[in-house]
């Protein structure tokens, strides 16, 4: 079932204004914060719709299986179409925004929100000036058809806790030199380096979306967790929305791979002062098991081709943290290169009209 969650006024649908951070009837107006909705969230239908809409369900789920593919939206009662991980959508048909709540369930239910802070006006001002006006940009990279494919989407993270004890130990080597006269004396130095600590971290994201490039999301972290919300399928209204296909267990790997980083990165001032080398020759440092929670992040996305290739941009829709590669036109290049030619020119043949001019005048 795809349901949509109604205004206790008109039953009209309601959607999350990421701006006025207030849920908004699109037919009477009526505003509501999501805590006082509670007990409007994905409502049953009218009477006797249950058994219709089972049946319906039935059909589907032997046509397609558990990981069918259609979905019936209670507004309308048209079939709504989306990918095994989507959880948030739109009906075709009639507009309703659309919550995919069997897929929100079990172990796929979030522990954590963030809504959207920043507008859709707002992040297309974003995108503006990112791409510097589209200077550079293709013509149609920053056109209406294509801006209108910015889409707002929860994406699935993984936050983890973890601890670490680091315990290694090292050579270091420092290198100095003298010169008197004609004579330099190079003076090297080795030392034993022993360095042990307790480290601990806080809610390390890791997007547990296969189809979502994890370059990008690193790009637009942090987000602010201190406005972390226990979920409510109410702040999805009106947005689009993955759940995760990769578990947090699948991504510890590259979680350890981050880890050490921050671990280099942690120990890297204290042996900076052995400026020729340092090399790790023990390390017996441990990191802990995790304690992983899953959680929603709110990230403005948009997917551009150009040229055979594929380009993004992302927007952190709570901190309006942006990131991305535009494509670059060949063709205003190509415009740009000859406009400079012939000014040149024209330069050139002034310079050298004045050269003779002064000699022969």
């Amino acid at each position: 079932m795809a349901d949509s969650i109604k205004c206790p006024n008109c039953a009209g649908n309601l959607v999350f204004d990421a701006d006025r951070q207030l849920m908004v009837c699109e037919y009477c107006m009526s505003s509501f914060k999501a805590s006082e909705l509670k007990d409007t969230i994905l409502p049953e239908g009218k009477p006797g719709d249950s058994a219709k809409k089972e049946k319906s369900n039935q059909r589907i789920r032997k046509k397609l299986g558990d990981d069918g593919q259609v979905f019936i939206c209670n507004a309308c009662g048209a079939s709504v179409v989306a990918d095994a991980n989507t959880s948030a959508t739109f009906c075709a048909f009639c507009g309703s925004p659309a919550i995919i709540s069997q897929r929100l369930v079990d172990e796929f239910s979030p522990d954590y929100i963030i809504p959207f802070k920043y507008g859709r006006d707002e992040a297309v001002q974003k995108f503006f000036t990112w791409c510097k006006g589209g200077r550079w940009t293709p013509i149609d990279f920053v056109s209406k058809k294509n801006i209108e494919k910015l889409t707002g989407l929860y994406v699935p993270f993984w936050l983890y806790d973890v601890e670490a004890l680091v315990d290694l130990s090292g050579e270091g080597v420092t290198q100095t030199s003298v010169t008197i006269g004609n004579t330099t004396t190079v003076t090297t130095s080795y030392y034993n380096v022993t360095r042990r600590n307790q480290l601990a971290w806080k809610r390390i994201p890791l997007d547990g979306a296969t189809r979502i490039e994890d370059d990008l999301m690193e790009a637009i972290e942090p987000f602010k967790y201190n406005e972390l919300r226990k979920f409510d399928p109410a702040y999805m209204q009106g947005f689009f929305a993955e759940r995760y296909d990769l578990t947090g267990d699948d991504l510890k790997p590259r979680l350890i791979d981050r880890l050490k980083s921050y671990i280099t990165q942690e120990i890297a001032p204290s042996v900076g002062k052995y400026n020729k080398s340092f090399t790790v020759k023990r390390d017996d440092s441990v990191i802990y098991e995790p304690e992983m929670k899953y959680a929603m992040l709110p990230v403005w996305f948009m997917h551009y081709k150009y040229s055979g290739k594929d380009y993004y941009f992302c927007m952190n829709g709570q901190t309006g943290e942006v990131a991305g590669v535009a494509p670059v036109s060949w063709i205003k290049r190509l415009v740009l290169f000859f406009s400079v030619l012939a000014v040149l020119a024209v330069i050139g043949r002034f310079i050298i009209g004045w050269i003779l001019g002064g000699f022969f005048g």
